[in-house]
């Protein structure tokens, strides 16, 4: 994974600066520069509500030029504070907007961004952050988006965890869990959460319906090599490991690297539930796609992203899949 540009949306809060916090890590790992920007959520009508009565000021031209500057200084202040690396800080962009999410989405298609992290919490009063923006921004970023509720640390990084089911959305993830996974040094999993049913079911205990684990396995493994073996530019392959569950995924590119990985099949009556669960307890960070495949076995539809990105605690990097259809 080449990442040369970072954008990193702040509400200029104190809980908004883990994502902050956490640039020189970026900043060292791919010596990558770092735009920082901030959204001033303003009626885009203030302005004609002004000339109605009568205020002899405009906003274009008095006020928001006044606001921005003022916005700017602040964006730097916080950026003096938390980035220690002067010479990787970019742009300090500032705009007002009715929309922060829109705003932070027109930048990052015009900016080119390789990653954009943002703080999963913000000031309790702002439309900012969960909940609003950057659940927004999640949903329709083609970037990757990393939200963060604390600042990362190397070497809090041990195990990264991808949450896939059988779609080749799911399992797009994996090339970027594996270059995250050899930057930190970490173990990978897959987890795959069979969901028992496709509506709540009360009092019943999911894991007393019999399911061949072993096969669900070695049908994920199947899928995944079929999936590299369609999307030959990954340069991936997947090569058995000794014992059930735990393999190797090799990429080839000039030279051949490798990591292993462990597959985790997990039963759950709702499967955004069980991925909250198993990550909070065993991952340190999570990469997943937005979009799965629908159907009984879902599991990765948005609405189930949704969820785990509302209740996780940990890191987290979601991708959007631009995955081309072969002729």
């Amino acid at each position: 994974m080449n990442i040369e540009r970072i954008l990193i949306p702040t509400d200029l809060s104190e809980k908004s600066n883990a994502a902050l916090a956490s640039a020189d890590l970026f900043i060292e790992m791919f010596d990558c520069t770092v735009d920082l920007m901030h959204v001033i959520p303003m009626s885009k009508y203030l302005g004609d509500s002004f000339d109605q009565i009568g205020v002899p000021l405009n906003m274009n031209q008095d006020v928001y030029p006044k606001l921005i500057e003022n916005q700017r200084k602040k964006l730097s202040g916080f950026a003096n504070e938390h980035i220690d690396k002067k010479e990787r800080r970019g742009e300090y962009i500032v705009t007002i907007d009715r929309k922060p999410s829109d705003s932070i989405l027109n930048q990052i298609e015009k900016g080119n961004y390789d990653l954009v992290i943002m703080s999963a919490r913000g000031a309790h009063f702002a439309d900012f952050f969960h909940g609003s923006a950057t659940d927004k921004v999640v949903r329709r970023s083609k970037t990757p988006i990393l939200t963060l509720s604390e600042t990362m640390l190397l070497n809090k990084i041990n195990t990264i965890v991808v949450p896939c089911d059988f779609s080749n959305n799911s399992l797009a993830a994996i090339p970027m869990a594996f270059d995250m996974a050899k930057k930190f040094g970490a173990k990978l999993e897959l987890l795959n959460v069979i969901e028992m049913y496709a509506h709540d079911v009360h009092g019943i205990e999911a894991t007393t319906i019999g399911i061949d684990e072993t096969a669900v396995y070695g049908g994920l493994k199947g899928r995944l090599r079929s999936f590299f073996n369609e999307n030959e530019e990954y340069n991936f392959e997947v090569k058995d490991g000794e014992e059930n569950f735990t393999d190797t995924i090799v990429h080839k590119n000039g030279e051949e690297t490798s990591i292993e990985f462990k597959t985790v099949i997990n039963k759950s009556i709702a499967a955004h539930h069980e991925i909250v669960d198993y990550a909070n307890e065993n991952a340190d960070l999570v990469i997943m796609s937005t979009h799965g495949r629908t159907g009984l076995s879902r599991m990765l539809l948005g609405s189930t992203a949704e969820q785990v990105i509302q209740h996780i605690k940990i890191p987290q990097i979601t991708i959007k899949p631009d995955l081309k259809k072969k002729s």
